[in-house]
């Protein structure tokens, strides 16, 4: 007779086959449906709210304590394309299991992460029928597109409250120990453009003519060093400073040149020349200023002598707690201003807010003290993440701590082919959220 997991493994493998790719805007009605069909069963008091283009979906869980704290577990259903194709072992669209793994499209982001605490919550009220805890779960379908819109849902359903705010996801590291983590960056997103006259020129005019092309180029030069200093000066002015705890459990992290080198493909020159501790600093608790893409002239096949008349370049920023994107954007106009370069133009694209979480916060302790009993290998503690997500709207719309962690494991390849989890992680993630259930009692 099937079990409980395996009645969510099948809703996994369902969700899995939905392509809810919230980029192209494409299957995201349907797969929220298939949520919400989910939790009714599963007894919940659910709410779809449809009022934009990715629904929203709450469900919530009472227990019969008059005094009952709350959990708020927050995860989304949609996903980043599955392209390249010709790069997966089988098809991204279906669950594919291989001995203790599990491929597809969403299965660790987030999909899998979802069904591993319905399981949780399942297991849970076949036991013991009635919950220590209330249990709110809100899950929205626009996560991997900035979370478009979750700030004006969250304003329409001003009644969700909670004591403790658990996040979508979270890996293993590459020792196997579950990181635990309490915060991301903010991100703001932009466009910087250059155009010179109106078409196209011969090269031939390159002597005397400085090209779109080369006006970008140096006008980005200008933002940053070649050691990957930003040149703004006071721009992290307002950036949250980490206290004592957050360094010493960033300290602890189990990281160190040599592997991260060898991990992400890189030599050693192509690695900032900062001790490990350094290292962590920057990646933790330092703003960062990146080119995601340039265009600029032909790009076709052969050769096309020309001088562009237009350049652009798309650039981020992950933003430290504190930290705001149209500050960021007013440094960077007025150093291309002072360098000379007030004819680039810059667009913004998207932005969000950075957060962090007391980790020393009773409720987040009670996680790390739960998951120190469920792991093998103690939890690595973080502070915060290098990454972004939407916990700055979460937390201002529900005043909670915020802690993640997850099914993943270090290789599951989140946004990339052959995307996974294994299912010795998946499992020990409902035993470790079964037990924080049972902990309010």
């Amino acid at each position: 007779m099937p079990t409980i997991q395996d009645k969510y493994l099948h809703l996994l493998k369902d969700l899995v086959a939905i392509p809810s790719v919230s980029a192209q805007r494409r299957h995201l009605p349907e797969t929220a449906q298939l949520i919400a069909r989910a939790f009714i069963e599963l007894g919940g008091q659910v709410t779809v709210d449809n009022t934009y283009f990715a629904p929203l979906v709450i469900a919530q869980f009472h227990s019969p304590k008059p005094d009952a704290k709350t959990l708020l577990i927050y995860n989304h259903y949609d996903v980043q394309p599955a392209e390249p194709l010709e790069l997966w072992e089988s098809d991204p669209w279906q669950l594919r299991q291989a001995g203790d793994f599990l491929f597809g499209r969403g299965v660790n982001d987030d999909k899998g992460n979802l069904t591993a605490r319905m399981t949780a919550l399942a297991q849970y009220l076949n036991e013991f029928d009635v919950l220590p805890v209330n249990i709110t779960f809100i899950v929205e379908g626009a996560e991997e597109s900035a979370s478009l819109h979750l700030d004006d849902y969250l304003a329409k359903h001003p009644d969700l409250q909670a004591d403790l705010t658990i996040w979508e996801s979270g890996n293993k590291n590459s020792q196997g120990q579950l990181e635990i983590i309490g915060g991301n960056k903010g991100i703001v997103t932009f466009n910087i453009s250059s155009q010179i006259g109106q078409d196209d020129l011969h090269s031939s005019w390159a002597g005397i003519i400085n090209s779109a092309t080369w006006r970008l180029v140096a006008g980005l030069n200008c933002l940053r060093d070649q050691t990957g200093q930003i040149q703004m000066p006071n721009f992290n002015q307002t950036a949250q400073k980490p206290n004592q705890r957050e360094l010493d459990l960033v300290n602890q992290i189990p990281f160190n040149r040599q592997e991260l080198t060898q991990s992400l493909g890189l030599d050693a020159g192509q690695l900032a020349q900062l001790s490990d501790q350094e290292l962590k600093y920057r990646l933790y608790f330092e703003p960062t200023l990146n080119i995601e893409g340039f265009a600029s002239g032909y790009q076709g096949p052969g050769v096309k002598t020309i001088l562009p008349h237009q350049a652009s370049a798309k650039l981020d920023v992950r933003l430290v707690p504190g930290m705001t994107p149209q500050v960021v954007l007013d440094q960077i106009r007025t150093q291309l201003n002072q360098a000379g370069f007030t004819d680039l133009i810059i667009e913004e694209t998207l932005s969000q807010l950075g957060y962090r979480s007391d980790m020393s916060n009773e409720n987040i302790l009670k996680v790390i003290d739960q998951a120190q009993n469920i792991y093998p290998t103690p939890p690595v503690i973080m502070p915060t993440s290098a990454g972004t997500g939407p916990m700055a709207y979460v937390h201002d719309a529900i005043p909670a701590p915020i802690v993640g962690f997850g099914v993943g494991n270090s290789q599951s390849r989140d946004h990339a082919p052959n995307e996974n989890i294994r299912l010795t992680d998946y499992q020990e993630h409902i035993q470790l959220m079964k037990a924080l259930i049972a902990s309010y009692q």
